[in-house]
């Protein structure tokens, strides 16, 4: 086997690889549907120009395949990036606070916080909602027992992501329930899980 054939087997080895991985990563929601189907194509292209140079004996077709910018930095860039959160309790349709830069108008979120009220008020299942704003922003509703949480997001965010606010909610409200359960909710005493989710996803530390 030629060295030119024997490296066009290697790479399209090395891209089979990380084609089976990221469809693996998507079904554990690693990553997001966006960052799936982007770099797909990637791979598959890739795949494809390996697959025409095996075929040719072309030996720059290899070379041509292996440029680009890294994967990393594909999916870091695609990425879901936490830009803001709101709390909003649901039965006195106020909100309790926010966190980060959450800037979008109210009149936006109103329709499907008043549908998640309303699946409370009558104990149905209310399962995440994802709302993508403009070309860029999405919009996760996560609800729990006493509150909404409505989360920003600079790109489409992964299963994992979605997951972990659940999990932040939950404590959230286990942590908080002796307020929560009182009629006049007192925001100063409140501890917030969902700092450490923002300061996480920008990279801060207190």
């Amino acid at each position: 086997m030629s060295d030119s054939k024997q490296q066009a087997e290697e790479f399209k080895a090395l891209v089979e690889a990380k084609i089976k991985r990221l469809v693996s990563d998507f079904a554990e929601g690693k990553i997001s549907r966006e960052q799936f189907h982007l770099l797909y194509a990637r791979y598959n292209s890739r795949l494809a120009i390996t697959d025409h140079a095996l075929l040719s004996g072309n030996p720059d077709a290899v070379q041509i395949a292996q440029t680009g910018p890294p994967t990393m930095v594909i999916k870091d860039a695609t990425m879901g990036k936490v830009v803001g959160i709101l709390i909003y309790h649901n039965m006195s349709s106020k909100t309790l606070e926010t966190l980060g830069d959450f800037n979008l108008p109210f009149s936006l979120l109103e329709p499907i916080l008043d549908d998640f009220t309303l699946r409370m008020v009558t104990r149905q299942l209310a399962a995440p909602r994802m709302e993508k704003i403009g070309k860029t922003h999405w919009v996760l509703f996560n609800a729990g027992q006493f509150v909404t949480v409505v989360t920003l997001f600079i790109n489409e965010p992964s299963q994992m992501q979605i997951r972990e606010l659940d999990r932040l909610l939950h404590d959230f409200e286990q942590a908080n329930h002796p307020e929560l359960i009182r009629p006049q909710i007192n925001v100063d005493k409140l501890a917030y899980p969902f700092m450490a989710f923002i300061k996480k996803k920008f990279g801060k530390s207190s």
